[in-house]
């Protein structure tokens, strides 16, 4: 199904009702989600917190945590948790996932990517989601973030006009 329907076709947070029924019927108190959208998924899940598949701590271990289905292979390169133990929600969408006693390293066997093979999301040079989450939270940051992104496209316009291509 991933390979006919992926991307914004199979989740774009749909599923969050779901999700926090897996959540309160499992009694978790804190849920570790790796959602594709960018709202705050917080107003519907209030256990979740932000997780990246690709870079799982320690502590994480024996945990459940869930996954879109789009970040298991298109916003990140989190198909090294298919092998554990999990439950597909929501006709697919998203996946709980339930983490060994210990992840091994990234980079080898049962592990997450090396840092070499993440993903970033829509291949923005950071997490865009959490970009939007904090100015959700606190907009009265808007105005400068704003300033900020108008000076570094300032910046990029210039460094294009001195070499004749935008970088990249």
């Amino acid at each position: 199904m991933y390979w006919w329907a992926s991307d914004s076709n199979v989740d774009w947070n749909q599923a969050l009702p779901v999700v926090r029924k897996f959540a309160d019927q499992h009694g978790l108190k804190v849920l570790e989600l790796d959602a594709y959208g960018s709202n705050d998924p917080t107003f519907i899940v209030p256990q979740a917190r932000f997780w990246n598949c690709q870079m799982p701590a320690p502590e994480d271990a024996n945990q459940w945590v869930v996954i879109s289905s789009n970040m298991i292979m298109d916003g990140h390169n989190c198909s090294w948790l298919m092998q554990y133990p999990h439950q597909m929600l929501a006709g697919g969408s998203m996946w709980a996932v339930h983490l060994p006693p210990a992840i091994p390293p990234a980079g080898t066997p049962g592990g997450p990517p090396p840092a070499s093979e993440r993903k970033l999301y829509l291949g923005m040079p950071k997490d865009w989601r959490l970009f939007i989450l904090e100015l959700t939270r606190h907009p009265e940051l808007l105005p400068q973030t704003c300033a900020d992104m108008e000076e570094k496209m300032r910046e990029r316009y210039r460094e294009w006009k001195v070499r004749g291509s935008p970088k990249r």
